[in-house]
């Protein structure tokens, strides 16, 4: 598995122990609906960093090229993805706005925060 897959699953593996926590935190300022919109948005960011890191490793094996093109894409890519994903669970599901917004904030600092921790300490 290429390293940007690899990281891709572990960013997506973490997020099952921390949408949990965050969900907690969610709970405790917001109530259970808050707490199942913010493992909705656990969800949301721990796909998106699956999606990208598979991407990448696809367009790695192609070119160096490819690598860089499909980064910048997926960046715009990835932040259409998640305006629209959080667009329509506020107008379609309803869920709570401060909820979703803690479990995609703190989901994806978090494991942004864990990945890079992880990356240094391992050379």
């Amino acid at each position: 598995m290429d390293v940007e897959a690899r990281m891709g699953v572990e960013m997506a593996r973490r997020g099952l122990w921390v949408g949990p926590f965050v969900a907690v935190i969610a709970a405790v300022v917001g109530g259970v609906p808050a707490a199942v919109a913010a493992l909705v948005g656990a969800a949301i960011v721990a796909g998106v960093f699956l999606v990208s890191g598979k991407a990448l490793s696809w367009a790695g094996r192609k070119s160096p090229v490819a690598l860089g093109a499909a980064a910048l894409a997926g960046f715009v890519v990835r932040l259409l993805l998640l305006t629209v994903l959080v667009w329509a669970a506020l107008t379609f599901i309803g869920l709570n706005r401060t909820g979703l917004f803690l479990g995609l904030g703190v989901t994806y600092m978090g494991l942004l925060v864990l990945q890079a921790r992880k990356e240094a300490t391992a050379r």
